[in-house]
Formats: structure tokens, sequence, C-alpha cells
């Protein structure tokens, strides 16, 4: 069973991360004054909620129960680069942590799990497309910020995905 148990605290991790990312990109899509990025952020963070809820769905059918998770992708980040203040830093962190979705979701093994990963990462792909045309754009004016930022964030995440993967215990490299 200590296999199981692990699974469920990474789906609960999993979980309580796309909340996050969900209340941090409806933020963001508040305080946005473009049409076109206003109705992006919007879309992506109502499927952040949609994959929390079907995450909480999958640890139920597998016995778990959606648990307090105390700290998520987005607070390790956070704690590691400094938290995201700006459009650029919040789609810059999103675009790195999306990436490493397929790595957390290697470690489902339950059918219900496994479907509902493969469902998420149909809306991952979306996702890190959208974000990667608008940083296209910004890097026509701002192309050394924007490099910058990104490569801030990507290295967090390697120090931080190292740890997750001690954490739970998954195979391969961060």
């Amino acid at each position: 069973m200590p296999e199981l148990n692990s699974e469920i605290a990474l789906f609960n991790f999993y979980r309580a991360s796309e909340l996050h990312s969900g209340l941090i990109l409806g933020q963001a899509a508040r305080r946005a004054t473009d049409p076109r990025v206003i109705l992006s952020l919007t879309r992506h963070s109502a499927d952040e909620f949609m994959h929390a809820c079907l995450l909480t769905e999958s640890l139920i059918a597998i016995g778990g129960s959606p648990a307090h998770v105390p700290n998520t992708l987005q607070t390790l980040h956070a704690r590691a680069v400094g938290a995201p203040g700006s459009l650029l830093e919040i789609l810059a962190m999103t675009q790195i942590v999306a990436r490493r979705t397929y790595h957390f979701a290697a470690a489902g093994t339950h059918p219900s799990v496994s479907a509902t990963l493969r469902r998420i990462s149909l809306d991952e792909r979306a996702h890190l497309e959208w974000i990667k045309s608008w940083l296209g754009e910004q890097s026509k004016e701002h192309g050394r910020q924007v490099r910058d930022v990104l490569r801030r964030y990507a290295l967090a995440d390697q120090r931080v995905c190292e740890n997750l993967f001690m954490e739970y215990r998954l195979k391969g490299a961060a």
C-alpha cells in the first residue's frame, strides 16, 4: 500500500498545483488589458480548475481523498526565484512549469489517473502553444528581458524538480 499512498500524495500535490495555477492566471486575467490575452488567460485559468476537478475525481476513484497541500509547484518556484510580479513572469513560470507536467504525469499507474493525465496533457499542449506565441511577440521588443526571465525560472525549476523527484521517488532525470 505504500506505493498507492505515494501516488495519492503526488496527485494531491499536482491537484493543488493546478488549483493554484488557476488562481494565478485568473488574477492575471483580471489585471490584463489586451482582449486577446484576457481571453487566453481566462480559458487557461478555467482549464486549470477543470484539471484540479478531474484529478480530484481520480483521487477518489483510486481510494484517496483530496488533502491540504501547503506547497505547490508555484509556491516552490516563488520561494526559489521570487513571486512573479508581472505578466511576463507569470507566463514564463507557467510555461516552464507546464513543460514538467509530463514528468509528474509519468508516475500515474492507475487507469483512472492515466486517463485523466492523458486528458490534461492535451490542454497543456495548447497552453504551451499560446504562451510560446505570446512570449515570441514580447521578444520582438523585449528579447533580452524575456530570455533572462525564462532562464531564471528554468534554473529555479531545475532545483525545484530535483527535490520533487527525490521527495516523490519519481523515476527519470529531473
